[in-house]
């Protein structure tokens, strides 16, 4: 066998200089208008008929300024921002790219379980108005405005596998519809507040290839351009109060079908302006769960969660390979019962102190989801927080177990399948709303010496 020398002595292996190329940033406005009101719809066209020119969706935000006119003060739910949009639609020639709804309740589920605290109370306020040790985003105050820059992640555009330029040479434009929250839903306020988002586009890097690097492409792909990528889709479903089990069929219809996510949220907190609608999420005295695909069960045994959730937070870990990723962030146990010295503030990572008693608020069961955790004079009136933090999954993508592969991908297909959520339920619990999230694989191709649009296959 031939003996290699350790990279340290690898001397001729040098970084190599990159094709002829340039980079230039994109400032584009909505398509539809320049002001918008809670529940409307932002349009962006993205250019299109620009051969050698491609867009980096991992450097694409977009930018709004969220103003909160003369009513009610207002608090941004966990995942700051992100609460704003409510929908994110993706398409191009008529085709649907991706159709993601309750986007803002996604985002945040990630945001609980990859941020870790300090990039919260860091990067996040900064971009997003988030917190770090607490259960809330940031507040406006009645007549103030404040810009946030969003970055679009958890859609196929970003979630390419491995990191995928999207080519904007296609014949028709690809177009991003970003429906608004309603205010009760976006942010927590004590009466109507009277909210409209200006100033609003989208922010991106364009990379331009000179004609003999683009020539290369071409020469390389036959004009055929293919992209493996991560896309979502949702669907929920009504648990009745005190209801012992609870079988749905969810209908992801799916070649590669890798994980789905499960949030239960009270219903009494769902689109409630005095509660933390999004947030405020519940165990529902969840005892065990699977999903059956016609008829057999994922995983082959029920998942149980038991009181502390052991279980249940390993197995959703596998569903996102990361069960041994020690440098994962995660935030999902902010809440606080009290603290023990008077004028202790209460919430903000700056405060963490020993005299903070934390509360397991992940296992928490029907949480009224309307306090964070306030302060008062004395610690005896100081007010816990009552936000739950709960989150489950199951993992499909049986072929990876430790980590993604930048060469395979393995899921469950579950084309013209019957896909059931199979959860039983202990105790007294209140009327919930459930949320499933489907992780699963597309297929972006765009053959611009064919049809010259993209074509999508799930």
């Amino acid at each position: 066998m031939a003996e290699v020398f350790s990279e340290s002595l690898a001397y001729p292996q040098m970084k190599k200089r990159s094709v002829s190329a340039r980079s230039y940033r994109l400032k584009l406005p909505p398509s539809n208008s320049t002001s918008f009101s809670p529940e409307q719809t932002i349009q962006f066209d993205l250019p299109s008929n620009l051969m050698g020119q491609y867009i980096d969706f991992s450097s694409l935000y977009v930018k709004m300024k969220v103003n909160n006119g003369a009513a009610q003060a207002i608090t941004l739910d966990r995942m700051g921002a992100y609460g704003f949009i409510k929908r994110l639609q993706i398409s191009t020639a008529g085709a649907q790219i991706a159709d993601i709804n309750n986007y803002g309740l996604l985002v945040g589920a990630f945001l609980d379980t990859d941020a870790s605290m300090e990039w919260k109370a860091g990067y996040g306020a900064q971009l997003l108005g988030l917190e770090g040790d607490a259960l809330r985003g940031v507040s406006q105050a009645v007549s103030t405005s404040r810009t946030y820059c969003l970055p679009l992640v958890c859609n196929p555009l970003f979630n390419t596998t491995p990191h995928r330029m999207i080519p904007l040479c296609s014949l028709s434009s690809i177009q991003l519809r970003l429906t608004l929250a309603s205010a009760a839903e976006a942010v927590f306020a004590g009466g109507a507040p009277a909210l409209t988002y200006t100033d609003v586009e989208l922010v991106a890097m364009i990379t331009q290839l000179a004609p003999d690097a683009q020539a290369a492409v071409d020469a390389a792909t036959g004009g055929k351009y293919n992209i493996l990528a991560t896309s979502f889709a949702n669907t929920n479903a009504t648990l009745a109060a005190n209801a012992p089990t609870l079988t749905q069929n969810v209908g992801f219809s799916y070649s590669s079908l890798e994980r789905i996510i499960v949030i239960h949220r009270p219903s009494a907190t769902v689109g409630a302006q005095s509660a933390y609608a999004l947030g405020n999420r519940t165990t529902s005295a969840l005892e065990q769960f699977a999903f059956m695909v016609n008829g057999e069960l994922y995983p082959s045994r029920y998942i149980v969660v038991g009181d502390k959730g052991a279980e249940s937070t390993a197995e959703m870990l596998v569903a996102d390979h990361a069960l041994v990723d020690f440098n994962k962030g995660s935030s999902i146990n902010s809440g606080v019962v009290s603290g023990s010295l008077a004028n202790t503030l209460v919430g903000p990572l700056s405060s963490i102190a020993p005299q903070i008693e934390k509360s397991n608020c992940f296992m928490l069961l029907d949480g009224a989801g309307t306090i964070a955790g306030d302060a008062a004079a004395a610690a005896a009136g100081d007010r816990p927080s009552n936000i739950g933090t709960f989150i489950c999954a199951v993992d499909f993508e049986n072929g990876l177990s430790v980590n993604k592969s930048s060469h395979i991908y393995s899921g469950v297909s579950t084309i013209a399948s019957t896909v059931q959520w199979v959860g039983t339920y202990t105790n007294a619990h209140a009327a919930v709303q459930v949320d499933f999230f489907a992780c699963y694989t597309v297929l972006l191709s765009l053959d611009m010496k064919g049809s010259g649009v993209f074509a999508v296959s799930v």
